[in-house]
C-alpha cells in the first residue's frame, strides 16, 4: 500500500483527522468521543478497494465482475484504439489498489480553445477525444503523435481522480451541495462556494464537479483514454443499478440527463452510442459490461476512518477548524443513508492564479476546482488536479484564490506549534 509516514503526517495541522482514515475501522463514527463533527453514517466504509457492507449478493457479483473488467487489458482486437492513452481502466486508478488514483507519470492533458469572452470549448482533432490529447495510435492513417489544431491555445493537466466512496457522493440530494453556496459571499467569509451546472443538473464529479452521470463519468475515460465503445445503460439496466444517483431529481428529468449529449473539457459523457473506426465492433464493452463497471464505481466503500482520536490527532482536527479549512473541506454531509465523512462541500470555488488552468468546464472558470473530499486522503497522493503537490503541506501551501487565508494561517504556525501535532 501506498501511504505517507505517520510521523510525517501527524506533524501536519490537519493530519490526525485524516490520516485516521487510513489504518483503522469503525462502527459507527471517527468523532463520537472527541468532536462536534459528529456522528457518521454505520456501515458505509471497508478497506481501500473493497465494496459497500450493504451490498446485496447479487451487487457483490456485479462488483466483482467490474473490477475483473477493470483490470482487463485491452487489445487492438478487443477495441482498444485506434487512438488511446492506456491499455486498461486500473492503469490510472490503481493506488494504492483499483479504484484509486496514480502517479504523476499517469498524468492526462487536455486541449482547448479560448475565444474572446472567456468562453472554452474541447478541442477536437484526429488525436484528440473530448478534449483529452491521445498520445498513441494505431494505423499507418493516424500520426505516431498527436497533431494539435492551430487554434488550440489552453493546454492543462489532470491527476487521475480516486472512485472510492463514489456511489454515496452520488445519493446525495442536490439541495445538500446547494445549501452550502454562497456565490455572492454574503456572510463575508471570503468563501463563495458556488455549484456547477450539468444539463440543469448539480454536478458532484471530477476536478470541476462538470459531472452528474456516473454512468457518462465512466463512458468519456473509456472512449477518450482507451478508444473502447460502448453503448448507453438501457432504462432498465439503469433501474438496476445499485445506487439511485438520482440527486433529487424526477424520473422524468433522469430520462432527459441520460440522454442528452453533453461534452466538456475533461471528458465526453456521451448519450447515444459511441463509434470508432477499427477493426473490433461496437460497442466495444457490451451494456452488460458497462453495467457491472458502473457497478464496481458505485458500490466502491468509503476508506475506513478510526474509532478513535488520540490527543495529538484532537489538537489537529481543533486545529483544522481554527484555520478555516472546514469551510470548504466541511466534515460532513448527510446522505440518505446518514452522515457521510466526506470533508467537502462538492462546490467549485477560487483557488487562485497559481492553480488556475484556463479552462471552462460548464459554469467553473479557469480558476475553479471542486473541493477535493479528503476521505482515505493519504494513500490517494500526489496532490490537487494536476498532481502538482508531492506532500499533504505542499498541497495547502498551494492554496489561493478563497483558500489563501488558511494557507497562510497554516503558513504561519511557528515550528512548536507543528510540532506539537507529532505523534
Amino acid at each position: 500500500m501506498f501511504a505517507f509516514a505517520p510521523r510525517y503526517l501527524s506533524r501536519l495541522a490537519l493530519a490526525g483527522p485524516l490520516a485516521a482514515g487510513l489504518w483503522a475501522g469503525c462502527t459507527l463514527t471517527p468523532f463520537e468521543r472527541h468532536s462536534d463533527h459528529g456522528p457518521i453514517a454505520e456501515g458505509i466504509s471497508a478497506p481501500m478497494g473493497e465494496p459497500v457492507p450493504y451490498a446485496s449478493p447479487e451487487q457483490l457479483a456485479a462488483f466483482e465482475r467490474g473490477r475483473e473488467i477493470s483490470l482487463k487489458r485491452f487489445e487492438r482486437r478487443t477495441g482498444l484504439g485506434p487512438a488511446f492513452n492506456v491499455t486498461f481502466c486500473t492503469s490510472c486508478h490503481e493506488r494504492p489498489v483499483p479504484g484509486g488514483s496514480a502517479g504523476l507519470y499517469r498524468n492526462f492533458f487536455l486541449g482547448a480553445v479560448q475565444i474572446e469572452g472567456g468562453a472554452t470549448f474541447p478541442a477536437e482533432s484526429a488525436g484528440m477525444a473530448g478534449g483529452v490529447i491521445r498520445l498513441y495510435a494505431y494505423g499507418d492513417e493516424l500520426p505516431a503523435h498527436p497533431v494539435l489544431e492551430d487554434n488550440v491555445n489552453v493546454i492543462a493537466q489532470r491527476n487521475p481522480i480516486p472512485f472510492f466512496g463514489v456511489g454515496l457522493l452520488a445519493e446525495l440530494d442536490e439541495s445538500e451541495i446547494q445549501k452550502r453556496a454562497d456565490p455572492n459571499d454574503l456572510d463575508g467569509d471570503g468563501i463563495s462556494g458556488r455549484v456547477n451546472i450539468d444539463r440543469g443538473f448539480v454536478g458532484r464529479f471530477g476536478r470541476k464537479a462538470q459531472t452528474v452521470s456516473l454512468e457518462g463519468f465512466i463512458r468519456g475515460p473509456l472512449f477518450n483514454h482507451l478508444g473502447v465503445t460502448t453503448d448507453p445503460l438501457s432504462e432498465e439496466q439503469k433501474a438496476a443499478l445499485p445506487v439511485d444517483s438520482s440527486g433529487g431529481a424526477t424520473q422524468t428529468t433522469l430520462r432527459w440527463l441520460s440522454t442528452e449529449l453533453t461534452r466538456t473539457a475533461q471528458a465526453a459523457a456521451p448519450a447515444g452510442p459511441l463509434t470508432d473506426d477499427d477493426e473490433a465492433p461496437d460497442p466495444e464493452l457490451t451494456t452488460d459490461e458497462l453495467f457491472d463497471l458502473v457497478s464496481f464505481a458505485m458500490l466502491l466503500a468509503a476508506p475506513r476512518v478510526s474509532l478513535d482520536l488520540d490527543e495529538a490527532a484532537i489538537r489537529g482536527r481543533d486545529q483544522f477548524d481554527a484555520l478555516g479549512c472546514d469551510k470548504c473541506h466541511t466534515p460532513r454531509l448527510e446522505g440518505p443513508r446518514g452522515p457521510l465523512p466526506v470533508y467537502s462541500d462538492l462546490l467549485i470555488h477560487d483557488m487562485g492564479p497559481d492553480l488556475a488552468d484556463g479552462l471552462v468546464q460548464g459554469e467553473a472558470q479557469g480558476n475553479e476546482f471542486r473541493t477535493q473530499p479528503l476521505w482515505g486522503l493519504t494513500a490517494v497522493g500526489p496532490y490537487l488536479h494536476d498532481g502538482r503537490a508531492t506532500t499533504i503541506e505542499d498541497a495547502i501551501l498551494l492554496h489561493g484564490g478563497e483558500g489563501q487565508a488558511s494557507r497562510d494561517a497554516f503558513a504561519a504556525l511557528t515550528t512548536a506549534e507543528r510540532a506539537a501535532r507529532q505523534a
